[in-house]
């Protein structure tokens, strides 16, 4: 166990890194290299001090660029990667280009770091509210590193502070030929990670169902700090800073897999994720994205004039008829499913046997709130009321539940080759 000094001077290194990732330029082949060497060559009580006195390693690996530090993992032996993990865990979780086995390795050590340094910030100072909320999230990261039915699951990003941000991976991406990044909406923080990997976890199994290859993965990713349900909704700040953040992550993936040639990459964004993803792809065209799916969409900003302007291969646009919330988001942008803009209007209302979004949720159901004598239900003492609250429950979808068919048509229409039509 780390004390809380310590730890918050390895938090704040890594806030300070992705504060950089938006700020700094991309940094010489040769920065890199020599950041690198230090960390892989030095004993641990010696790289710590090292970035202790020199913050600035952490600005400049956070703003490397993917593809060299690729090439420089991938050369390094494998004592010299353990070393680098082991020093500088923080720094290597979230770098990119390395892989993310390796990343998945010093994400759980700097994990269990954060973790015990909070719980012991918490012990100290229960009144903290942010202890409190850093806390809630890293346990939540934490659960959502557990799932049934046998699919592994990778931490491939950590940022404890200045608030949590974290991805968790359903299946490995270094070996998948099919990756999906979901991209979540306003109100959706790090302490809605075991939500928000279920709702990956319901779109890698659906794939499959739809004809996707074995070597794939989702990725959920809480990559950017999402605006709170509101009026921050329909201004664009927030995607406006997590747009840089998702396509630094694109490219990394990228990168790490060699350009992923013969790899399909897409993106599944809902609410104020299809405002952020959408200024993503419109700002690049080196992404190679193959589809982008939006659902319950809080608007495509002006700029962007089109679908074509989204450099995917293909694009995706479905909203519920019960779904009240999502134009309220475009009070000032436009709606993707409009003709002019020219997205596939992806249906999400129930056929086929499948069943209806009925409201703007991503997710409603889990194994937690689906049982009615779980802790979800704990502060629902009289029966009736919980009998009629549950009843709600069992009759009411977002868009990423299983069984729906927005589900069913986000993860088909982002298979390449499918063995089913869109429903």
């Amino acid at each position: 166990m780390i004390g809380w000094g310590r730890a918050v001077g390895i938090i704040v290194m890594a806030g300070v890194a992705v504060t950089a990732v938006l700020t700094a330029p991309t940094v010489g082949k040769q920065v890199i290299d020599d950041g690198l060497q230090k960390l892989w060559s030095m004993p641990p009580k010696q790289a710590q001090e090292y970035l202790r006195k020199h913050p600035e390693t952490a600005v400049d690996l956070a703003n490397s660029d993917s593809k060299y530090v690729d090439e420089l993992w991938n050369d390094a032996t494998g004592k010299e990667r353990k070393t680098a993990l082991r020093n500088a865990p923080d720094l290597i979780g979230n770098l990119e280009g390395v892989d993310y086995v390796d990343r998945d390795a010093a994400n759980r050590l700097y994990l269990g770091r954060a973790l015990a340094a909070t719980k012991k910030r918490v012990a100290a100072r229960p009144k903290d509210a942010t202890a409190q909320f850093r806390l809630r999230a890293l346990k939540a990261v934490k659960a959502s590193l557990t799932g049934k039915g046998g699919t592994e699951r990778y931490l491939v990003e950590l940022t404890p502070a200045p608030r949590p941000l974290a991805a968790v991976a359903v299946g490995n991406p270094d070996q998948a030929m099919q990756v999906t990044f979901d991209v979540p909406g306003m109100g959706t923080y790090a302490d809605d990670m075991q939500l928000w990997t279920q709702a990956a976890q319901n779109v890698y199994d659906e794939q499959g169902k739809a004809g996707a290859p074995s070597h794939r993965s989702v990725i959920a990713w809480i990559g950017y700090i999402t605006p709170p349900p509101g009026i921050d909704a329909a201004l664009g700040g927030y995607a406006a800073r997590g747009a840089p953040r998702l396509v630094t992550a694109l490219e990394g993936f990228r990168a790490s897999r060699d350009g992923g040639v013969g790899v399909d990459l897409s993106v599944i964004a809902h609410s104020y994720g299809t405002t952020t993803a959408a200024n993503a792809l419109a700002s690049t065209r080196g992404l190679g994205i193959f589809s982008f799916v939006m659902l319950g969409s809080a608007g495509i900003e002006a700029h962007i004039r089109d679908a074509r302007a989204l450099h995917a291969e293909h694009v995706y646009a479905g909203e519920a008829v019960g779904d009240t919330q999502a134009q309220w988001g475009r009070l000032t942008r436009q709606d993707p499913r409009s003709p002019s803009f020219g997205a596939t209007i992806l249906h999400v209302e129930g056929s086929g046997g499948r069943l209806p979004v009925t409201a703007h949720e991503p997710i409603k159901h889990s194994n937690w709130n689906n049982d009615p004598t779980s802790a979800a239900y704990a502060g629902v003492t009289d029966m009736t009321a919980l009998a009629k609250k549950f009843s709600e429950h069992v009759t009411t979808f977002g868009y990423l539940d299983a069984g729906t068919e927005s589900l069913a048509n986000a993860a088909t229409a982002t298979t390449r080759y499918p063995t089913r039509a869109l429903y």
